[in-house]
Order: C-alpha cells, then sequence, then structure tokens
C-alpha cells in the first residue's frame, strides 16, 4: 500500500485531503467527525475579528444549489457539474468561544488528525489579537484567511477586499504566531500568484490557493437575487480548471508548500492537484453534499490508484504534470488532415452534431451523418456534442 502521508511546514498529514473552513467544520463536533470519515486534518470556520462580527448571525436558508437535483438519477447519482451558492461568513463564536472550542477539538481528535484553526481581521490590531490569543491554543496550524469572497460586502476591509494587504498582515502575523501557518489568497486577485510570492516572502509557511468566486443569481419573475438577496460564495466542481490552473502556475514560482481545492468532488481530482504541485488538498462542497465519510472512499481509491500504477508514495507524482502543460504559443496549431470521422455502426441519425456544426461539413443520410473532409475544420465540437459516442477525430497526417 501506498505512502498517502504528507510533512509540510513541520507537521504531519496522514494523507492529503483536509476539510476547507466552511459549516462542516464550524465546531469541534464537525471536526471530529470530517476526522473519523478520513479526513487528516480540518480547517475551522474562520473566526472573524470584531469588526467583521455581523457574519456570526447567518441568514437562513443560506444554501442555494443550482443544476443539481434535476440531475439524471438523482440522488443516487450526483452531477460533476453544478454551483453552490452560499451565504455564510464566518464562524458564530466570538474570540473565546473559539479558542475555547478549537482546544475541545484538538482533545477529542488527538493524534489522530491535525486541527487548523482560521483566523480573519479587518484591522491590523484584530489580526494581533486573535493571532496572540490563538497562540495559547492545541492547535497544530493556523490559517491567515484573507479570501472570504464577500465579506468586504458587509462594508470592512477584510478578506478578497483586503488582498493588496496580504503581505503586511503576513509579515505581521509571522513575528507573532508561534505555530505552523498558511495564508488563503482570494482567487479573485488580478494575479493570486504574485500576491503568494509576496507572500511567501513575507513569512508564509504554506498557502491556500483554493477560496471560492463571489456571484449572485437573478430571479427573471421578480427581478430579485434568488437565496438572501446579496452577492454570496459561488462555486462547486466546474472550478477544478480555474483551480488546476492557479495551482499550477504558483508550482513553478513558489517555494512553499501549496493548499489547493476549488472544485473538488472526487479523489481523481485530488491526484489532479498533486499532479500540479499542491501538498494538501481541502474539499467543501464535496464534503457538504457527500457526507464526511466520503473523505476515507476518497483516500482508499487514491491509494488503490497508486498501487495499480506501481507508485509507492505521492511524492512520486507531485508536480509531475507541470512539464506536460505548454503555453498557448507551443502548441501545434492547424494540424494537417485532422477532420471528424463518424461509426455508422454507433450513429442513430439523431442530427445533434449538425447544429452545433459552425462549417456545414456534416448531412444526415440514411447511413448516418457524413462528413465532408475538405470542409471540416477538425474543432471537434461534433464529437463532443454526440449523444451516442459515434464521432472521432482523424490523426492527421
Amino acid at each position: 500500500m501506498a505512502d498517502l502521508s504528507v510533512e509540510v511546514a513541520g507537521v504531519k498529514f496522514k494523507n492529503p485531503v483536509i476539510l476547507a473552513s466552511a459549516t462542516p467544520t464550524m465546531d469541534r463536533y464537525g471536526m471530529k467527525r470530517g476526522i473519523d470519515g478520513g479526513a487528516a486534518g480540518a480547517i475551522a470556520k474562520s473566526l472573524f475579528g470584531e469588526s467583521g462580527k455581523l457574519g456570526r448571525k447567518f441568514p437562513r436558508p443560506r444554501f442555494k444549489l443550482f443544476d443539481y437535483k434535476d440531475y439524471p438519477g438523482y440522488p443516487n447519482e450526483l452531477p460533476h457539474a453544478f454551483t453552490l451558492h452560499s451565504l455564510e461568513e464566518c464562524s458564530h463564536y466570538g474570540y473565546e468561544e473559539y479558542m475555547d472550542d478549537i482546544n475541545k477539538a484538538k482533545d477529542m481528535v488527538g493524534d489522530e488528525g491535525v486541527i487548523m484553526a482560521s483566523l480573519s481581521g479587518a484591522t491590523m490590531d484584530e489580526w494581533e489579537a486573535m493571532c496572540k490569543m490563538v497562540n495559547e491554543t492545541k492547535a497544530d496550524w493556523v490559517e491567515l484567511n484573507v479570501s472570504c469572497p464577500f465579506a468586504a460586502d458587509m462594508g470592512v476591509k477584510m478578506g478578497a477586499g483586503a488582498v493588496e494587504l496580504c503581505p503586511e498582515i503576513t509579515k505581521l502575523c509571522a513575528g507573532i504566531l508561534k505555530k505552523p501557518f498558511s495564508v488563503k489568497i482570494s482567487p479573485q486577485a488580478a494575479d493570486p500568484v504574485a500576491i503568494a510570492e509576496e507572500v511567501e516572502k513575507a513569512g508564509a509557511m504554506a498557502v491556500n490557493l483554493s477560496a471560492r468566486l463571489s456571484g449572485i443569481m437573478i430571479d427573471i419573475e421578480t427581478a430579485r437575487p434568488i437565496g438572501p438577496g446579496a452577492m454570496g460564495g459561488w462555486g462547486g466542481p466546474y472550478l477544478i480548471g480555474y483551480g488546476l490552473k492557479i495551482v499550477s502556475q504558483a508550482a513553478r514560482r513558489l517555494n512553499i508548500p501549496i493548499i489547493a481545492g476549488l472544485g473538488v468532488w472526487d479523489w481523481q481530482d485530488i491526484i489532479r492537484y498533486t499532479m500540479v504541485g499542491a501538498s494538501l488538498v481541502q474539499s467543501g462542497a464535496g464534503i457538504m453534499l457527500q457526507g464526511y465519510n466520503i473523505s476515507k472512499k476518497w483516500v482508499e481509491n487514491i491509494n488503490a490508484w497508486l498501487d495499480s500504477k506501481g507508485y509507492s508514495s505521492l511524492d512520486e507524482i507531485r508536480g509531475v504534470a507541470l512539464p506536460n502543460i505548454l503555453k498557448t504559443r507551443d502548441i501545434e496549431r492547424e494540424p494537417e488532415g485532422v477532420h471528424a470521422v463518424v461509426d455508422f455502426k454507433k450513429c442513430n441519425k439523431c442530427g445533434t452534431c449538425i447544429r452545433s456544426c459552425f462549417y456545414a461539413a456534416i448531412k444526415l443520410t440514411k447511413a448516418g451523418a457524413i462528413v465532408n473532409p475538405e470542409v471540416c475544420d477538425g474543432c471537434g465540437m461534433c464529437m463532443e456534442v454526440c449523444p451516442q459516442n459515434a464521432v472521432s477525430m482523424s490523426k492527421g497526417r
């Protein structure tokens, strides 16, 4: 069996899976359930400074799923592309209650998992006060959350609204904290990787590049936002490509470990993030909708996959995809002889390919769809939309 353990900033994780800072980690009981369910660590729901204490009171309801329950086969089969919209800024605890809960969480979990506190301030005084308080707790790790996608909408300078202060916040906290820590950076910044480089210089031991975006949906019948009525977190499995992009770029430029997690929905996503350089991978929506015990299944599948490929540890695949990711200027362009080919045994003459052919290269006959290779551009859209998988692309010459 492969070794899935990961060591980050001197802290040993039994596997790369950690619970994201969200409702599943809102208290010690949730964190304990997450560790028991197979995760190696849990990032507690963030403690906001007093300036953002409004966030401790949640709207009800605060979750909305788009394109989820209408998936064929639901609930036995779950979609791999949907949106989770939520408005939950922070922990419902104040300073003292939060620190007490962290201590009790560690007492409950013991050596079975890593308890990670999460802090988010609106002023340097708040950051300083919280760092000093968390130093006195049993937390194994501290995360500095400068990423909440909509906290600044409360009228305070924090979260994604304070990304330019990341280096200053990091430098201040690095001088106070006596525990390993990471900095969670908003992907809504113009260049999150450049900010990550700055926080590394300021003393960060790791960076978390997995915060959601913010968004909103409008009900056209009422002209009002669906849900609580304000901007909220906007995430889901569809963000995996965006997350992989950021992590792959950061892995080439940073010398500190990376925590990834945008769009994580299954065990393959954890392998993907590892292949582009991540050390740890967190999940929020995946845990919320598949349950705490999904981590155990992910770990089992990762182990089986590594064994089947002959790998003995995750270290052997970390970053292996990076050399294969090309710049757009380096990809092959206009290769000759590439065109669509239809397998008549599979084609049911539905005509779906025709409506998505922009070059008028396909005709429907009694035998099936026929492609004119002289007109076909080789774009591949017909292959992607064919419900029978009857279309393939010639290899060219």
